[in-house]
């Protein structure tokens, strides 16, 4: 299907993103940034990046306030290879929507190497031209005097697994999963709170009731979070595994263990609702977060490995690492995110420690202060 034909079939759900709605089976005349910016992304999608660059460019020229267009050409430049005209268009983004996750992400990553040097015009430079580089300019002469801009969490999301007749992993001495991880959850974003850090700091549930999985990651979208945490505890039908692990999302399982561990906070799936996605629709949001996903998993790689390391060196658990696998409430984020396992509630002695509030605050203190430190510098 075309990109004209595909227009008529979009969402409104889809149109989250400063357009008007088009009404299916009605075409309108003559091209607007909107129609420009659906060709460029049906191009991007089929990796004709030079093609793309030069829709794009028509659509933001037509509408230079359009976010979605800006970050389309920020993708298509990426792709291409054109660091700088990639870091020009997602920091336009990042003026029209200072919130824009993704593009504060990729700012940070093309920063990272030295940029190639700018090409000599054989023809004057457009006003477009002219305006993006006197942008450019102003921001390096910002960041020079913050003394560099990397990506930061700001707005944090909390995750306590399972909750009301979700019980999670149960021990011997019946402690519930739930239970331990709402204590902790808790814990952590009180320590937070009262040492000030800059955090915006939301939680998916405060007490003992259901959210469906995908709930919760629709609630960390919603808030534009940085980071999403989601604390579980760990069980095995052995009673002998113990210690701590960090996960981060990936489309294949890093171990069988990982498989084992994903499998099992997967299983409460079946209670979601299933979306209802009439036949035709296409979702624009869905078709960006393919080209996303990659750089959100990378981080949270990252940042698991800076929680694992601090919660490692705090409590006396065994350092199991970090691993990745595909958790459904891990990969509908569109922010990095990790997943806690802290500890073995099928493993007596590790139930018994989890019952204690002293091992539980240090616990808490040790998620702390990992996110402390992302608040400081970033990934």
């Amino acid at each position: 299907m075309d990109w004209m034909t595909r227009r008529k079939f979009l969402t409104a759900g889809g149109l989250g993103l400063g357009a008007a709605l088009l009404v299916p089976g009605v075409l309108l005349a003559g091209e607007s940034a909107f129609d420009l910016a659906l060709e460029g992304q049906d191009l991007l999608a089929a990796k004709e990046y030079a093609r793309a660059i030069e829709v794009l460019h028509k659509a933001v020229s037509l509408d230079v306030g359009n976010e979605w267009a800006w970050g389309l050409l920020g993708r298509a430049a990426y792709q291409s290879g054109d660091m700088r005209g990639a870091l020009t268009s997602f920091r336009k983004v990042l003026g029209l929507n200072p919130d824009d996750v993704y593009s504060r992400m990729m700012v940070d990553v093309i920063q990272q190497k030295p940029l190639p040097p700018r090409e000599k015009h054989e023809t004057p430079l457009t006003p477009l031209e002219q305006a993006a580089k006197k942008e450019e300019e102003l921001f390096h002469a910002r960041i020079s005097e913050e003394k560099g801009m990397g990506y930061q969490v700001r707005r944090l999301v909390l995750d306590p697994g399972h909750g009301g007749f979700d019980s999670g992993a149960v021990g011997l001495g019946k402690l519930q999963e739930k239970d331990v991880t709402l204590d902790l959850a808790k814990r952590t974003a009180g320590i937070l709170e009262r040492q000030k850090a800059p955090f915006e700091l939301f939680m998916t549930r405060t007490d003992d009731y259901y959210i469906p999985l995908s709930a919760r990651t629709t609630t960390a979208n919603q808030y534009n979070a940085d980071l999403f945490v989601s604390f579980h505890i760990n069980a095995n039908a052995n009673r002998q595994p113990n210690g701590l692990d960090t996960y981060f999302c990936s489309e294949k399982a890093s171990s069988k263990e990982a498989l084992r561990v994903a499998e099992f906070e997967n299983s409460v799936i079946k209670f979601d609702k299933k979306e209802l996605v009439q036949k035709g629709y296409v979702n624009i949001e869905d078709m960006l977060f393919r080209y996303e996903r990659r750089r959100y998993w990378e981080a949270g790689g990252k940042i698991a490995g800076i929680v694992q390391k601090n919660m490692a060196a705090r409590v006396s658990m065994k350092n199991r690492g970090v691993h990745s696998a595909n958790f459904y409430v891990l990969r509908r984020a569109k922010m990095p995110s990790i997943l806690l396992e802290t500890g073995f509630i099928s493993n007596p002695e590790q139930e018994a420690l989890l019952t204690q509030d002293a091992y539980r605050e240090n616990l808490a203190v040790s998620i702390a202060a990992s996110l402390s430190q992302l608040a400081g510098g970033g990934v």
